[in-house]
């Protein structure tokens, strides 16, 4: 039995650290953070100022869309958004799937083959891994897309004292 998400669904061992060590390196994290970089780093350029890339890029997604989804589904939301956004997301939809499919199931299989597993053991046991990864997380921060985050999250309406 696994718990996620508030809800309890039958799994085994196994497949509960497949799907979890998949999922962090995928859709959960490293696929976001490359999705999101993508799309930023294109709207920059093309000249869209950083506060317009990040907005139409995260803060669009993560305070409007994303909660929508949780609450009603990705088929409520593509029946209850403008035909403009409908037409998009039905035509780029399968070439998204295409391009991603692939890349996930290497993944995937570099979990069950047991290299993510050891890639953390081992770099975890190295005397400097601490110093490395914040390194590694500090790079992360710098991008100017979460700068720019940084800048405008105190904007929203629901920071505004």
């Amino acid at each position: 039995m696994g718990i996620g998400c508030g809800h309890a669904f039958e799994t085994t061992f196994e497949q509960e650290v497949s799907s979890d060590l998949t999922g962090e390196r995928c859709v959960l994290m490293g696929m976001l953070q490359g999705a999101f970089k993508a799309q930023y780093d294109v709207l920059r350029a093309h000249g869209h100022s950083p506060s317009e890339a990040y907005n139409e890029t995260i803060e669009e997604a993560l305070c409007s869309l994303y909660p929508l989804v949780q609450q009603q589904g990705m088929d409520w939301m593509y029946a209850n958004c403008s035909t403009t956004a409908q037409r998009g997301a039905l035509d780029w939809a399968p070439k998204f799937e295409a391009a991603l499919k692939p890349v996930i199931e290497e993944c995937y299989q570099s979990v069950i083959r047991g290299d993510e597993a050891r890639r953390s053991i081992s770099l975890n046991s190295e005397p400097d891994y601490r110093v490395k990864l914040e390194a590694e997380l500090e790079a992360v921060a710098d991008q100017e897309m979460w700068v720019a985050g940084r800048a405008l999250r105190p904007l929203r309406p629901e920071n505004q004292k």
